[in-house]
């Protein structure tokens, strides 16, 4: 129980006062509403001023205004700020991260170098948040290395960072510690799966545990879909992920690296090419052209600075192009689709080749 100041007012006359009194920004959410069978009696954060009073009694509304004793409320804070503004000063609020990715049942945070030595009241806090959170893992440094891995931190939580993730009725078992995989890729994953037509021969050059390849092929029954990489491990969670989804005979796996798969048996087979490597983009753009049939599609994503325009990435997209010996007929979509870090984008290109 808690003690703060209360009004009680006729239930005819509640919903009324309660917007007076939300206007004013004067219930206190944190506690329970009390009811009887003829009144309500609302919690505030402070006594009401002498001008709302007079709002309310020009209501003919009889009210009763004093102290009693509440019942904190059960419900989960809404936000961050919302679970740890008791826990951590007032001041740090601000490097609170705005956003955090859900991966599974394992959430990943990025925080600002004030708030660190908070990160475990952080990391409950989000699992008061959302209740199905098992772990969650700071993120340590970038994305790095030929298995793009990204180094984590266990803030709180139990298990490995082994996980299931479902997205579009698909099924994905990853390890965060061990494979790539990037959750607000979703939308971006769903719009080419959209686009890929019937018995189309795709490429996924850098398909990491398969979120691409699989939508693919579930969307695309007649589909047939390449699936490369050059991790050991993010092959061996794509072969798991096929029998998961059933589609073993679908998509083929390859391990290798995407540089050699013109070795592997689908030189110029493509109606499409996924190009899913946005830090070494234009190195692998000839390797691509190398599996497009006489003509089809590469969906090209690559990093830019916040003040390089698209127009001048597509220009340099298509001298590589022409300089390969091939046609850009048009770009179909070229458009930032997400910021990564202060001034820097993550843009995609669909580029229809001949």
């Amino acid at each position: 129980m808690k003690d703060a100041p209360a009004i009680e007012v006729p239930l005819q006359r509640a919903q009324t006062v309660l917007s007076i009194l939300r206007g004013a920004g004067l219930i206190d959410t944190e506690l329970e509403f009390c009811r009887t069978d003829k009144t309500i009696i609302v919690p505030l954060k402070q006594l009401p001023s002498n001008q709302i009073i007079s709002n309310l009694r020009q209501l003919n509304a009889s009210m009763i205004i004093n102290y009693r004793g509440f019942v904190e409320s059960a419900r989960p804070p809404r936000n961050l700020i919302e679970a740890v503004k008791s826990q951590i000063p007032l001041n740090l609020l601000e490097y609170l991260p705005r956003s955090y990715d859900i991966i599974g049942d394992i959430a990943i945070v990025d925080l600002a170098e004030p708030i660190q030595p908070f990160a475990a009241t952080v990391g409950k806090a989000i699992q008061q948040i959302s209740p199905h959170i098992r772990l969650v893992v700071r993120k340590l440094g970038i994305v790095s290395g030929t298995y793009r891995i990204r180094h984590l931190e266990i803030l709180v939580g139990t298990g490995g960072t082994e996980t299931e993730h479902r997205e579009y009725s698909c099924r994905y078992v990853l390890d965060l510690s061990t494979v790539y995989f990037n959750p607000r890729l979703s939308n971006e994953r769903m719009r080419v799966a959209k686009q890929v037509g019937t018995d189309e021969t795709v490429v996924d050059m850098f398909a990491g545990v398969g979120p691409f390849s699989i939508l693919i092929a579930k969307m695309r029954s007649n589909a047939r879909v390449y699936a490369c990489d050059i991790n050991p491990a993010a092959v061996k969670y794509l072969e798991k992920n096929l029998i998961l989804n059933r589609l073993v005979d679908r998509v083929i796996p390859i391990f290798c690296d995407a540089g050699k798969l013109s070795q592997e048996g689908v030189r110029s087979q493509a109606n499409r090419v996924i190009m899913n490597l946005p830090s070494e983009a234009e190195r692998y753009l000839p390797v691509a052209l190398n599996l497009l049939g006489s003509e089809g599609t590469i969906h090209y994503y690559t990093f830019a600075s916040r003040n390089e325009s698209v127009d001048d990435i597509r220009m340099k997209v298509q001298d590589v192009i022409q300089r390969a010996g091939r046609t850009v007929r048009s770009f179909s979509f070229a458009d930032v689709i997400r910021e990564i870090a202060p001034g820097r984008v993550h843009v995609a290109m669909d580029v229809l080749i001949r």
